[in-house]
Formats: structure tokens, sequence, C-alpha cells
């Protein structure tokens, strides 16, 4: 029960914040070039690289509530 109830929770988190990028769709993933600027900003302290990371891994926590 504990899992639905989180899996739902999540799952509007992500929907609510499709409805807040505005573009109903998921960011598409960064490169890996991409990813690993953001994790080199990530441990020098930007918080704005954690945003871009979890924002951009978004279609993968979908994919893991939808099949998990």
């Amino acid at each position: 029960m504990l899992t639905a109830l989180l899996s739902c929770a999540i799952s509007g988190f992500l929907f609510f914040i499709l409805h807040v990028t505005g573009t109903g769709s998921f960011p598409r993933p960064l490169t890996p070039a991409e990813e690993k600027d953001c994790l080199a900003r990530l441990r020098l302290g930007d918080p704005s690289a954690r945003s871009e990371l979890v924002e951009h891994n978004l279609r993968l926590v979908a994919h893991i509530i939808k099949n998990g």
C-alpha cells in the first residue's frame, strides 16, 4: 500500500513539473558531455546543476515508476 501511495505521489509530481515547464513533454535527455558538466558543477556547489539533472532525468523516473 505504501508503494502504491508513493508511486501515485511521484507520478503526480512528474505531471506537475510538466505543467510548470509548459511543454507537456519531458525534456530531452542530457548528452554525456552535458551530464559530465552538470555533475562537475554540482560538485562545485551549483544548485542549478542539481535541478538540471533532475529535470532531464524525469523520463527515466517515469519509466521506472510505470514499469517498476
